[in-house]
């Protein structure tokens, strides 16, 4: 199974999915704000990453653009859990390096199913499933602009 790094402010939600990830059979390291996921980050490199955008501080997607312009952990697959539904935003986590953009309330089995794939996946499947991931997001963000501006 896969080394995970689960970076949440909210105690409870970090635990639940602590809970959740090793009753998967993960390893799950846990980080409770940005600075110290990037501080783990700059030492070693997950498997994957369980990213939450808004937090105090170092919010992820500081955290997601400090990894891609330093180059570290650079082999660890993201997904970002987040309670924003945006497509903006889900166009700046892809662009960043996301490989997963999820919103809260979720279903854990998803989850859990995501972080199985991305783990298993090599990079350049994974550099070709955020390709994919990131011209989805740009389209539904056109769409979605284009229709506000109809309405």
């Amino acid at each position: 199974m896969a080394h995970v790094l689960v970076v949440e402010d909210d105690e409870v939600i970090r635990g639940m999915l602590v809970f959740l990830l090793e009753g998967d059979g993960h390893t799950v390291e846990q980080a409770a704000e940005g600075d110290e996921a990037l501080s783990i980050l700059r030492r070693r490199t997950p498997d994957c990453i369980v990213l939450d955008l808004m937090m105090p501080g170092v919010d992820g997607l500081t955290v997601l653009r400090t990894r891609q312009a330093e180059g570290f952990a650079a082999d660890a697959r993201v997904v970002v859990l987040t309670a924003r539904s945006g497509t903006d935003d889900a166009v700046w986590c892809w662009e960043a390096g996301a490989d997963e953009f999820l919103t809260k309330p979720f279903e854990p089995e998803h989850l859990l199913r995501i972080v199985r794939v991305l783990a298993s996946l090599s990079p350049a499947e994974a550099q070709r499933r955020r390709e994919l991931g990131l011209a989805q997001s740009r389209q539904l963000d056109a769409i979605e602009s284009a229709l506000r501006g109809r309405f």
